[in-house]
């Protein structure tokens, strides 16, 4: 499948900023076609469940606002709140991303992986794998929207491995005695009485046995959890992994999100990143 059309933006992938950023350039009548992995949205929040932000609502403005408060007001959305640390939903958030995006005049691309671009004399190529094969999309500027600069990585630009989170969610427990397992980096405990946990992972020689490692320790935890009555109700997609970059433009036609951005925003302050791009 080759889409014929060139858009004036190709975003890759459809995280918060990514979704966010596409609804905003199609206000402003550019063609716009929004690329992802997984058939839902979110980002780090639904794929890694990095469900526990920090938000100071006052700094909040446009499309990040208007979305922080749709989520507030869903039934459900906000799991806990103590000053400006949150706990969302990540169901929710999927929700609201959908309504919006089909509320919008952004194209949708999803189930798919980039893995090639190839500029052109006033395009870049990019390209894509997925279910039906190869297939080949034209955009004349492409932003990478990932929190792990994925498009970044495939123009070379060298990034750093600085973490590796497992996040969850716990029910059922009867005890505390869990909470002193080894690799706890943070739990908050909801509304509701479930837990929100996040594991941390080593960060191995190489990437490639990220996801092995970050079992095993799953695996532990669970025993531990079992003790105390409890089990793991809700696992992440995958890792939460944090890299650092010196680059994040390769040219005026292939550009992080966080370009224009001034300030460093940690991966606990999303919402407040977003409402500055």
């Amino acid at each position: 499948m080759n889409i014929e059309k060139t858009y004036d933006y190709i975003i890759y992938p459809a995280s918060l900023a990514g979704v966010l950023t596409a609804i905003d350039l199609t206000g402003k009548d550019k063609n716009v076609l929004l690329l992802n992995f997984y058939g839902f949205m979110g980002g780090s929040i639904t794929e890694s469940l990095n469900c526990y932000q920090n938000i100071d609502e006052n700094n909040l403005s446009g499309l990040t606002k208007e979305l922080f408060q749709k989520i507030k007001n869903a039934k459900h959305g906000i799991l806990y709140q103590n000053g400006n640390d949150f706990i969302f939903n990540p169901e929710t958030l999927k929700t609201v991303l959908q309504e919006e995006l089909e509320n919008s005049k952004v194209d949708l691309l999803f189930h798919i992986l980039p893995f090639y671009l190839k500029q052109k004399e006033d395009y870049v190529e990019v390209s894509l794998t997925g279910k039906e094969g190869i297939s080949h999309v034209r955009g004349r500027k492409i932003i990478d929207a990932s929190e792990g600069y994925d498009l970044l990585k495939l123009e070379n630009v060298k990034r750093s491995l600085s973490g590796v989170n497992y996040n969850l969610f716990l029910t059922g427990l009867k005890d505390d005695d869990w909470q002193s397992f080894k690799s706890i980096n943070k739990f908050i405990k909801l509304y509701d009485n479930r837990y929100w946990l996040s594991l941390k992972i080593p960060n191995p020689q190489n990437e490639f046995f990220i996801e092995n490692n970050s079992q095993k320790i799953v695996n532990e935890f669970e025993t531990v959890i079992q003790k105390s009555g409890g089990r793991i109700q809700l696992l992440a997609p995958q890792t939460q992994k944090i890299y650092d970059i010196d680059n994040l433009k390769v040219s005026d036609s292939v550009f992080h999100v966080k370009n224009n951005v001034k300030n460093n925003y940690s991966f606990s302050e999303v919402f407040g990143e977003c409402s500055e791009l």
